[in-house]
């Protein structure tokens, strides 16, 4: 099996076709469609079925394609720590993380240009993605940390927890409730909602919160950010219910937020994979970014 062969299954993957990976590649059609069989040979596996010309991939593909990715951005780092070292330098370090993109904005930014300024020879890689998606990465060992909402969903993983963020009602500045100084559920009942994580644990118990208060929510939008849900409110589309940590970072747009009673807590942590070693560099980060998020909010055992 060649590096070659993967890369080509990834591009196959992400452009969608042959045509389209081959000339993403530089290589002809014939070429892409000779690698892919070349692949499947050495793995035993159809990874894709011919239809119409087109390949569609397998569940076995699917099955396999986190891992193929992993090793083919294993490739591209080898090659550039090898580069490094032609170079003479012979100590370049890259520290992958994995985080929410909620908490992008200013938190993270924050930590990351102190852990610079403190680490000359330390690149970053940062990902950004869902907490499904950040597990993903770690197993896949795209990412040496991730930052995740526990308990987590993947086996393989261990965690650290960090802090624990209740949950906030936010809310466009001019909304009547802001006059408050906390927000019941029972409040929201006529209100129109704009929630997140549906069919996931935290939401679940937002759920449950508004069964016991006897009414069904109306909820006029999913998201799937904190970024996009802020920003809805900021529009006036509705309120939203998120948590703490990463309400913070949109104070700049025209929406307040007050506590939600009774109290809806989320608990957030760092995760390794546990087959891989933690560096130098990641623990230098892990210590220094425990440090600012425990001095936003209370930290959690």
């Amino acid at each position: 099996m060649q590096l070659v062969q993967l890369q080509t299954f990834r591009a196959v993957i992400e452009h969608g076709s042959t045509q389209a990976a081959a000339e993403y590649l530089g290589v002809t059609q014939s070429a892409v469609s000779r690698r892919i069989t070349q692949l499947e040979q050495h793995l035993g596996l159809d990874l894709f079925r011919r239809e119409k010309g087109r390949l569609v991939p397998t569940r076995d593909c699917r099955l396999l394609q986190g891992q193929i990715f992993g090793m083919v951005d294993r490739g591209a780092r080898l090659g550039a720590l090898a580069q490094e070292l032609r170079k003479g330098n012979s100590s370049a370090i890259t520290l992958r993380i994995a985080v929410p993109s909620s908490l992008t904005l200013s938190i993270l930014p924050g930590i990351l240009r102190d852990f610079l300024a403190a680490n000359d020879l330390v690149q970053v890689e940062l990902h950004t993605g869902p907490y499904d998606s950040i597990e993903r990465m770690l197993l896949d060992e795209r990412a040496e940390i991730g930052f995740l909402r526990i308990p987590v969903q993947a086996a393989g993983l261990s965690v650290t927890p960090v802090i624990e963020a209740r949950t906030v009602c936010v809310m466009p500045n001019d909304h009547p409730l802001t006059a408050r100084r906390e927000i019941s559920i029972a409040d929201l009942r006529d209100e129109q909602l704009i929630l997140l994580g549906r069919r996931r644990a935290p939401r679940r118990e937002v759920d449950e919160a508004f069964w016991g208060a006897g009414f069904t929510p109306r909820v006029r939008v999913e998201a799937h950010s904190v970024l996009s849900a802020c920003s809805l409110v900021a529009n006036g589309m509705g309120v939203t219910l998120v948590n703490e940590l990463m309400a913070r970072d949109y104070d700049h747009l025209a929406v307040t937020h007050r506590p939600v009673t009774p109290e809806l807590n989320h608990r957030f942590a760092f995760a390794l994979n546990t087959e891989i070693p933690l560096s130098q560099a990641g623990q230098s980060f892990l210590d220094l970014a425990t440090e600012r998020l425990q001095s936003l909010l209370q930290p959690t055992g």
